[in-house]
């Protein structure tokens, strides 16, 4: 019997593209590759506690039901590498050529130091497998304006100057993202860890931080296996990072 093919579920509105995937999931097995794509959001939802702020219409909300049964849990981050590429090339696809689109660890894309999109992914493990992946991607396509409280966000509008149609912009980041876990599947690990670092935000510069104990400076110099932040700072010392203990400095 032939696998069953991805469906691309259109909504007007949900309060979360996530916890809808996860709703479809309690009802059907959704197969592989399957979106739920809403045109508003009542209660999006970023990494850890924030929020994710998009005006009906004008951005790209979705999110996408994977199974990376092949992924051992520990190795989890290397799904997070993957989809911050994958939403990177497909952004860089949409921008004019040459237009720098930069990947800020973990997995926000931004450009010309603003954030253009954010990716919350959510794993549900089962023994020492990953069941099943649902990320939720949210992707400033043509708002102009955002709230004081999202002062980085930035849209493709504002940067190339021009609007852009939804699902076009959707089909490409879909099929991106497709690509890069084609590569995931196929255990190309080394491509996947290379190609992040050399689209890594700040690689190799002094860069502001804050983090529990204050603000603080130092340099990026990559990523560990499980996803933490390396920073050196100017004693020599290097620290590691996980997601939620330190911030960037902008």
């Amino acid at each position: 019997m032939a696998a069953p093919e991805p469906l691309i579920i259109h909504m007007e509105a949900t309060d979360s593209t996530n916890r809808e995937a996860f709703r479809l999931l309690k009802q059907l097995p959704a197969a592989e590759g399957t979106v739920i794509l809403a045109k508003d959001q009542t209660a999006g939802r970023g990494q850890g506690q924030s929020s994710w702020e998009s005006k009906p219409g004008e951005n790209l909300t979705f999110s996408v039901i994977l199974r990376p049964v092949f992924l051992p849990p520990a190795s989890q981050f290397l799904l997070n590498q993957a989809l911050a590429l994958a939403v990177r090339d497909g952004i860089a696809l949409l921008l004019p050529p040459g237009e720098p689109v930069l990947i800020k660890w973990p997995n926000d894309i931004f450009c010309k130091n603003r954030k253009v999109s954010g990716t919350l992914i959510e794993n549900q493990i089962m023994g020492s497998q990953l069941k099943v992946s649902v990320a939720g991607i949210g992707i400033n396509i043509n708002q102009e304006r955002f709230s004081p409280e999202a002062p980085l966000a930035i849209s493709l509008k504002t940067i190339a100057g021009k609007p852009y149609e939804l699902n076009t912009a959707f089909q490409l980041v879909y099929d991106s993202i497709m690509k890069w876990y084609r590569v995931l599947r196929e255990k190309n690990n080394a491509l996947i860890r290379e190609t992040y670092l050399a689209h890594l935000l700040g690689l190799e510069e002094t860069r502001r931080f804050s983090d529990k104990n204050g603000i603080f400076s130092g340099v990026i110099k990559g990523i560990d296996e499980f996803g933490r932040i390396l920073i050196q700072l100017s004693d020599g010392r290097q620290m590691r990072y996980d997601i939620k203990e330190i911030s960037f400095l902008f």
